[in-house]
């Protein structure tokens, strides 16, 4: 993936930057697309912030305990031979 490093229309950064949806004739970094005011209506905004969360089940639980008790068996065991 190559990524341009051009200088922002709005603030004068060399960062990399995206063709703003509401304003097709300007190309914007993430902070002046973040900071925008008519953010909350811009219909696609061209850059957007997605926070994925990793859900951990019961089971990754019960193989940590399982491997756990594992290792210290086997410890036990060298330690009494």
């Amino acid at each position: 993936m190559t990524i341009y490093w051009e200088r922002c229309d709005f603030c004068g950064r060399y960062e990399p930057v995206k063709q703003c949806t509401l304003y097709p004739d300007l190309m914007v970094c993430i902070h002046c697309c973040l900071s925008c005011p008519k953010r909350k209506i811009c219909p696609k905004p061209a850059w957007s912030i997605e926070f994925k969360t990793k859900t951990m089940g019961k089971t990754g639980k019960t193989t940590k305990e399982a491997d756990k008790t594992k290792v210290f068996q086997e410890l036990l065991s060298k330690l009494s031979s």
